[in-house]
């Protein structure tokens, strides 16, 4: 099956532009039947695909997306979420923008070894928690997806997709941390320096000079649940062997159902073990996560066309990105910066790297030497900007369904938006001047 019209990739905008417009234009429809209207963008993609090519190709768009790429991803989230929701942490309330702005930091530099997912679905609650006595909570989800859920993924593979599937392709674990985090650094520091300014400003105006912190004191419980995430990171990164099994002419990777396997495993041990009480203080409810699995099952399945039309670069309906990147064929790093990373935003982030992996020569001992600067700039983006959008990141909207469920009101889509511009991209807009 060979997709060539960039007519294909309407479905998906149909998904994209339901997700900005419905929540603003029509609330209560949006929430009842959110399901239903990106299961019509789904339909409507995969009757096209049976009508031009026949069932069988209709039973791979699919099977293909779903079991291949899908399941795991909605089996990854899901088991974090669980073991995360198994995890009480409580700060004292009333720190305000100096505890804040340190949290927000470390937990930057900590999503870059146990991973964006794993950091925003541990993070996430105990620092809404310590902010519920704040009038203005808005500021700080958006600032939270900006640097745990995206940007502090930077430094090693275990951070963000993107740059574990260069590790799988012979990036060394250290190439990363070595050249990227000046990045996460200059990035962080500038960005917790606004948010800084924001918070103080706001703290000042709702609250009074007599407020201080409340006597509690700092509290962790469920940590078997910790010891349990960390075995997670475990099984994701050395369950990754290369052995196949062949069922119906189709071969299915061995490491894949064996990781599958034990993550089901530990949620149950997790969903069995955790007291009660636990999650009901954490506000946990498995509506967060079905709302990112219905998404996200939308979006695999109907961006299967645009990426295999990426793929094929400058042969492909989309060359004109590639003619823009590479005008005499040899990659311009500012322009590679752009293009992946507002792809990212949309699309993928690990699909998106390899795209780019490839198309810059896919010998990981000339990027990593003769073309640092270009692994350099898809390595950046394809993490960074996955900020910019609720979708660019799986992380981004399990937080804005977190504090759906704690009642901050946080931005709709093209809110989002609004905040993720024009704060992020002038601080993008500097780093590509150093590229």
């Amino acid at each position: 099956m060979e997709f060539c019209s960039a007519l294909w990739g309407l479905p998906f905008l149909g998904i994209i532009l339901s997700v900005s417009l419905f929540p603003l234009l029509c609330h209560n429809f949006w929430n009842k039947y959110a399901g239903r209207v990106i299961l019509f963008w789904s339909s409507l993609y995969l009757f096209f695909v049976a009508y031009l090519f026949g069932f069988f190709q209709f039973f791979l768009a699919v099977f293909e997306p779903i079991v291949t790429d899908y399941i795991p991803f909605i089996i990854l989230i899901s088991t974090l979420y669980i073991l995360s929701g198994g995890i009480f942490i409580d700060f004292p309330k009333g720190y305000g923008p100096y505890f804040n702005v340190i949290f927000l930091f470390c937990g930057s530099i900590i999503a870059g070894f146990i991973g964006t997912t794993g950091a925003t679905t541990l993070l996430i609650r105990p620092f809404l928690r310590s902010n519920s006595q704040r009038k203005y909570k808005t500021h700080l989800t958006v600032f939270f997806i900006f640097l745990i859920a995206n940007i502090g993924g930077v430094t090693t593979p275990l951070g963000d997709p993107p740059l574990f599937i260069g590790f799988l392709k012979g990036i060394d674990f250290f190439w990363f941390i070595k050249n990227l985090y000046p990045f996460l650094l200059n990035t962080a520091f500038i960005l917790c320096a606004l948010f800084f300014a924001i918070d103080f400003t706001l703290f000042k105006f709702e609250t009074t000079p007599t407020e201080t912190i409340n006597g509690s004191t700092f509290v962790i419980r469920g940590v078997k649940n910790l010891f349990l995430m960390a075995l997670v990171l475990l099984i994701v990164v050395f369950c990754n062997f290369k052995s196949c099994i062949l069922l119906s002419g189709h071969e299915f990777s061995v490491s894949s159902i064996l990781r599958n396997s034990l993550l089901i495993l530990i949620s149950l041990i997790s969903l069995k073990t955790t007291p009660p009480e636990i999650r009901h203080a954490n506000c946990f409810s498995f509506a967060s996560v079905k709302e990112v699995a219905e998404l996200f099952a939308g979006i695999f399945i109907t961006v299967t066309p645009i990426i295999h039309i990426l793929r094929q670069g400058m042969n492909g309906a989309f060359k004109c990105i590639f003619e823009w990147i590479a005008p005499n064929g040899e990659f311009i790093a500012k322009k590679c910066f752009w293009a992946s990373g507002l792809l990212s935003s949309v699309l993928d982030n690990a699909p998106t790297f390899l795209i780019f992996f490839h198309l810059a020569g896919g010998d990981a001992s000339i990027l990593m030497t003769n073309k640092s600067h270009i692994l350099t700039a898809f390595s950046i983006s394809t993490v960074f900007m996955g900020a910019l959008t609720y979708i660019g990141n799986a992380p981004n909207l399990m937080a804005k369904s977190i504090s759906d469920d704690y009642g901050v009101k946080v931005p709709s889509f093209l809110g989002y938006l609004i905040w993720s511009f024009s704060i992020l991209l002038p601080v993008f807009t500097i780093i590509s001047w150093s590229l």
